[in-house]
């Protein structure tokens, strides 16, 4: 099979899914199955029709079927991502980071869910690192490290084993951040103010009152349960999503209406869940997008080097494709996508989703530096302990609206933080925000993380 093309290897019985859900949004559930039957397992007509019901019943997704898959939750994208790769009907599954920003109560769902694929398929090959979906169901579990194998065997022994957990963990964990600034001085003068704002997907308001003040050279953690509407905001204030109400105020000027083209401009920058690099597009033609308002060919080869700087796997891959990157590197090369803007505030959507906690190290060094520098940030962030190193102020999020608010120290301490996180808080409509697992103090004894 080594030389054959993804279509062929689908038909001969290969079936994967993908770390971030690729569905055809504007094609309901029931055709994106069909999809997969027609070309993949070149089915069609009445039987075709009938095998994509029987998936999404096995999934829990017939009652959706005629449902846009833009407008499906987390969890049930994962599902969608599943269905379709049984819908090629495979022998082989390739499940990449399918646990990946699920709370406890989905993980359990999709566990139970994998377990019973083992009766329908010859193997199945998980690419994870919640522990979790590893001990239930693998029996044998390979560590890869820079490219090479550095154990295999039974994924109790390998997940003892110590060269495992230092490559794995890293040295901090991200329980502390090194910032590159003095964290004691004043951040009096007010640079992005959110005034009341309101959002809403078409009839659904996903946004009611959200207030809140970033000051110049400040890190604001914005946190919240899956549904609060974190990324919502997020693309209220990068003009991707109009506002229905309040007021968005940047430097002086009120910018909700502006195009987002303008508000770049202005010098906001956002750096997207799911990375939404240009695979086909190298490094370096990646970074320039971002600089096409830099002026002139010598300060776009000054923030270019700023970037490699920051990130020397970008220097060393400057030629080479960005698909060709590992999830980690794609995060890295985001970021320097968004800085060379020349940004005086960047909007970080859950840049760690999915990443080996050392890889999320190397992450939060950069934004440590970056706000060293003066840049100041909104950190939208699924590990709370992550989100509440790094930040000066906090503002959790519950079904639209700012439920808390106020310092790091304090918000660690408030119970109301952890009632916000077990509570369920429902909306946010196709924002397709990760869901935020209970605080990292809380879980690290029930759901450790794993090798991947």
């Amino acid at each position: 099979m080594t030389g054959a093309g993804a279509q062929l290897r689908a038909r001969r019985g290969i079936g994967r899914t993908h770390q971030v859900p690729r569905p055809f949004g504007q094609m309901t559930v029931m055709e994106n199955l069909l999809v997969a039957q027609m070309h993949g397992a070149k089915a069609g007509g009445r039987a075709a029709r009938a095998e994509c019901e029987r998936i999404l019943a096995r999934c829990g997704l017939l009652e959706f079927a005629d449902s846009p898959a833009a407008d499906l939750g987390l969890l049930r994208l994962k599902r969608l991502e599943l269905a379709r790769a049984l819908a090629v009907r495979p022998r082989i599954l390739l499940l990449d980071e399918i646990g990946a920003g699920l709370i406890e109560s989905e993980l359990r769902e999709l566990i139970e869910l994998i377990r019973s694929l083992r009766q329908e398929v010859d193997a199945i090959l998980i690419v994870e690192h919640v522990i979790d979906v590893i001990r239930e169901c693998c029996d044998r579990l390979a560590v890869i490290d820079g490219g090479r194998l550095i154990l295999s065997g039974d994924p109790d022994q390998v997940l003892r084993d110590p060269q495992v957990a230092a490559v794995y963990l890293g040295t901090s964990g991200g329980a502390e951040v090194r910032h590159a600034r003095d964290r004691t001085r004043s951040q009096d003068r007010p640079l992005l103010e959110l005034k009341g704002i309101a959002a809403q997907y078409g009839a659904f308001r996903a946004l009611h009152d959200v207030s809140f003040t970033v000051a110049e050279g400040e890190v604001l953690a914005l946190l919240g349960a899956n549904g609060a509407g974190k990324t919502t905001t997020a693309r209220t204030i990068s003009g991707m999503l109009p506002v229905s109400g309040g007021e968005i105020w940047f430097d002086g000027s009120r910018i909700d209406g502006r195009p987002p083209h303008g508000i770049v401009r202005l010098g906001v920058a956002h750096c997207m869940e799911g990375r939404r690099i240009f695979g086909d597009l190298t490094v370096e033609e990646n970074l320039l997008l971002g600089a096409r308002a830099a002026g002139s060919g010598g300060e776009r080869d000054r923030r270019l080097g700023a970037v490699y700087e920051l990130f020397d796997v970008l220097r060393e891959r400057r030629g080479g494709s960005g698909s060709e990157l590992s999830g980690g590197q794609q995060q890295m090369l985001a970021i320097g996508r968004a800085l060379m803007a020349a940004p005086r505030l960047v909007i970080f959507d859950e840049i760690s989703l999915g990443l080996a906690p050392i890889t999320v190290d190397r992450l939060y060094e950069a934004l440590a530096e970056i706000n060293g520098r003066g840049v100041a940030m909104i950190v939208i962030e699924q590990n709370v302990e992550r989100g509440l190193a790094l930040a000066d102020h906090v503002a959790v999020l519950e079904k639209g609206r700012v439920a808390l608010a106020g310092p790091p120290g304090e918000m660690r301490a408030d119970e109301r933080l952890l009632s916000l996180y077990v509570g369920e808080a429902k909306g946010d409509g196709p924002s397709r925000e990760a869901p935020v697992p209970l605080p990292d103090r809380e879980l690290r004894a029930a759901r450790p993380a794993a090798p991947g």
